[in-house]
């Protein structure tokens, strides 16, 4: 919503606020100026909502939220053409790194005071099936912590090795909260790790 307001001096009518005293109208007057201010709008719906919880276009998101921020840390990025690999980036550290494939997955909702991560991809023949070493080197867990308004949720990510979670069906990530099953805190922003392993 815009509201007009115009600026006046305090003899000629006007209240300071621009508004004249026995009129309910805004009409342009010569020697004035009209100032235009912008209404605060309701807080929107987090980006989860907002998408209706469509896995396939959150996931796109979270896809150039990593893009994003590893191109802000110094990491070479490459995408593999068409969408048949089980990687959604190729990733070095600059300007010699050794190349290593990171699948992202995204989580933004809070189930039992954790995010759940299904490290898994569908075939048509075999169902769900788990990431193996021959396929990734890296899982780029995106959790998007539960916030709205003026407390919006912010992004964590968790960068896990094949080796620390191969055959597990289903990561649970407790960003913020002690927990003695938070497994996996280890890996959370180890941006470095991923750096000194493409070394």
């Amino acid at each position: 919503m815009w509201k007009i307001f115009r600026r006046g001096r305090a003899d000629d009518g006007h209240k300071e606020d621009g508004h004249k005293e026995d009129a309910g109208e805004h009409k342009p007057e010569p020697g004035y100026v009209d100032w235009i201010f912008a209404a605060a709008a309701d807080p929107e719906p987090s980006w989860w909502e907002r998408e209706g919880w469509n896995p396939k276009r959150m996931g796109e998101l979270s896809q150039a939220a990593f893009l994003a921020r590893a191109q802000e840390l110094g990491f070479g990025l490459a995408t593999p053409w068409g969408d048949s690999e089980k990687y959604d980036f190729i990733c070095w550290a600059r300007p010699e790194g050794k190349f290593l494939r990171v699948q992202v997955k995204a989580t933004g909702r809070l189930n039992r005071g954790a995010y759940d991560v299904q490290p898994v991809y569908s075939t048509r023949d075999e169902g769900k099936k788990t990431y193996t070493a021959a396929e990734i080197d890296v899982l780029a867990a995106h959790v998007r912590v539960e916030g709205k308004g003026l407390r919006r949720g912010k992004d964590v990510w968790y960068l896990l090795p094949i080796a620390a979670f191969e055959g597990a069906k289903s990561l649970r990530f407790y960003p913020g909260r002690k927990s003695r099953r938070a497994r996996w805190e280890g890996y959370r922003e180890e941006w470095e790790w991923l750096r000194s392993s493409g070394q």
